[in-house]
């Protein structure tokens, strides 16, 4: 286990990272009163880690995701992809975000193949390519089934299917698992895993949870209350496959217990 201040541990960021934020900052209008948002935020995931953001309530996570995406732009600082700065970054990424956002008048397959309809591709291919991964998202038996009849689980699968169809090679997620109960929530990180084992793309996620993030995760940043910094950097050399069985693991709580000491240092100071 090794954990390092971001100032420190960003330094070791590569000019090949899939993604990497240099001095990120982003302030918005509140009452006709600046509010700073993000202050200066290092960050990097290389190509096919699964990276994960923890921090207090009101922190920037999500600000930062939504700048990373495309869907927002920051106010200074460098956002590169693949190792460039892009123009435009809408598109290039899979973004799922907290509520699954399934069209209840669309079935299982309709909805998973939504964003290939956007992007143009043919009726035909589109449902064939979801089809081919029912069984391994453990959707096989519901492909007409409607978001109604679906568990908070099952709506989440169709939900990331959805983004995996994007087939873009970098996918944000926005506490994708924060509705489900802690049974769906713990099934659900493990067959999260293995999608991503089998899948090798760069994650990035934004979560409450910091047993989901270490049990995830190659390497957890924690950020400071608002104005969000990069406050600590953990890696979490653990190995992989991981079973649920790690979370009593001295090593795993080593770590735990680590990562809730800064977010809770950040929760008492956002309060005075």
């Amino acid at each position: 286990m090794t954990a390092e201040p971001a100032t420190q541990a960003e330094s070791t960021a590569h000019v090949d990272a899939k993604i990497r934020l240099d001095r990120v900052s982003k302030t918005r209008m509140r009452d006709g009163a600046p509010l700073p948002v993000l202050d200066g935020v290092r960050f990097f995931a290389r190509d096919g880690e699964f990276v994960s953001i923890v921090g207090p309530s009101g922190c920037g996570k999500s600000t930062l995701l939504n700048i990373i995406a495309g869907l927002d732009e920051p106010d200074s600082g460098e956002i590169h992809l693949d190792g460039i700065r892009p123009g435009k970054r809408l598109g290039q990424v899979g973004y799922m975000q907290q509520k699954d956002l399934l069209f209840p008048w669309r079935n299982v397959v309709d909805n998973a193949v939504m964003g290939l309809e956007l992007r143009g591709v043919p009726k035909r291919s589109s449902r064939e390519r979801a089809l081919d991964l029912m069984e391994s998202f453990g959707l096989a038996g519901f492909e007409s089934a409607y978001p109604h009849a679906l568990s908070g689980g099952m709506r989440q699968r169709v939900s990331f299917l959805r983004t995996v169809l994007a087939d873009q090679q970098i996918f944000l997620l926005d506490e994708p698992l924060s509705a489900l109960d802690a049974l769906n929530r713990a099934q659900m990180q493990e067959w999260m895993q293995h999608t991503w084992l089998s899948l090798r793309k760069t994650v990035v996620l934004v979560t409450h949870d910091v047993d989901e993030a270490v049990f995830l995760s190659d390497r957890v940043y924690v950020m400071t209350a608002r104005p969000g910094r990069m406050k600590l950097v953990l890696d979490v050399d653990l190995p992989r496959p991981r079973s649920l069985d790690l979370l009593t693991d001295p090593e795993f709580v080593a770590m735990k217990a680590r990562l809730l000491s800064a977010i809770r240092g950040e929760s008492v100071g956002a309060t005075r």
